[in-house]
Formats: C-alpha cells, sequence, structure tokens
C-alpha cells in the first residue's frame, strides 16, 4: 500500500515537473512557428533562385536559411533549457528584418533581376512586396515578443508561479 503511494507521488511530481517544463517551453510558441515560417521562405527562395542561376540572390537566400536553421535549432532546445535569452533567434530576427527592408528598396532598382528574377509584372512586384513587409511586420513583433520574454513581462510568468505554487 505504502509503495503504490510512492508511485503515486512520484508519479504526480513528474507530472508537475513536466507541466512546468512544457509551459516554459510554451513561451515561445508563436516565435518557433514564425522562425520555422522564414525558415522555409528562405529555403522556396533559394530554391526558385538555383533555379534561375542567380548567384546574388542565392547567396544572400542561402544565409538567410543558414541563420533561420540556426535559430530554429536554438527553439528546440528551449524545451531542456530555461535561459530566457535566444541571442541567435533574436539576432536572425534583426536580420531577416534588416533584409525585408532592403529587399522591398530593391524592387524598384535594376538589381530586382539578380534578387527576384521571376517578377515579370507590376502585380507580381505589389505582392513581393506586401510580403517582405507582412515579414518586417512578423520579424518585429518577434523580437518585442522576446523582449516581453526576457523581462518576464509576458502573460505566461503568472501562469507559471501559479502552478509553481500548486
Amino acid at each position: 500500500m505504502i509503495n503504490k503511494k510512492e508511485n503515486q507521488a512520484d508519479y504526480q511530481r513528474k507530472n508537475h515537473e513536466d507541466t512546468i517544463k512544457y509551459l516554459y517551453f510554451s513561451r515561445y510558441l508563436m516565435l518557433r512557428y514564425i522562425v520555422v515560417i522564414f525558415l522555409f521562405t528562405n529555403l522556396f527562395w533559394l530554391l526558385i533562385l538555383i533555379q534561375y542561376q542567380t548567384w546574388l540572390g542565392v547567396v544572400i537566400a542561402g544565409i538567410m536559411t543558414l541563420i533561420a536553421t540556426a535559430a530554429a535549432i536554438e527553439q528546440l532546445a528551449k524545451l531542456h533549457n530555461r535561459k530566457l535569452a535566444v541571442p541567435i533567434t533574436q539576432a536572425f530576427l534583426w536580420l531577416q528584418l534588416l533584409v525585408n527592408l532592403l529587399l522591398a528598396g530593391s524592387l524598384f532598382l535594376p538589381i530586382r533581376v539578380d534578387l527576384f528574377p521571376f517578377i515579370n509584372t507590376n502585380n507580381v512586384c505589389y505582392l513581393i512586396l506586401a510580403i517582405l513587409f507582412i515579414g518586417v511586420i512578423l520579424a518585429y513583433w518577434s523580437i518585442k515578443r522576446i523582449h516581453q520574454i526576457t523581462n518576464n513581462r509576458d502573460r505566461y510568468v503568472k501562469v507559471i508561479e501559479t502552478f509553481k505554487n500548486n
């Protein structure tokens, strides 16, 4: 009888610890999704540019894809560490924001042919511009979210503290 109670207490303690671990991991959930969106967008852009053999674009898209991959790996590691800082992700998001702004500006310059060889009408140009600005908004929102998390101003802090005390 005592052994059964000890097993049940161990199970409840382990379950409580796991729940806390997943709550910490959940703080970064939207960041993970956004990083993966950027990863696959950059990868898709890279694959298109390889087909067109525009090497300036291939280099930029390749570098962005590699850095996005590093940020995605950092996000996966959050399951096993509770450090608030995500320096690779934060640096990647700042870089993605800057690259998106520069790419948006390049849409109206002759260099556009090297970066977006598939744009053949103004409608496509404006669609790409809209996608780039959505990326700017997502990157900025994510950077703001990281700031909230690192300063313990996100909504998960109260939930985690409440759950820890129970």
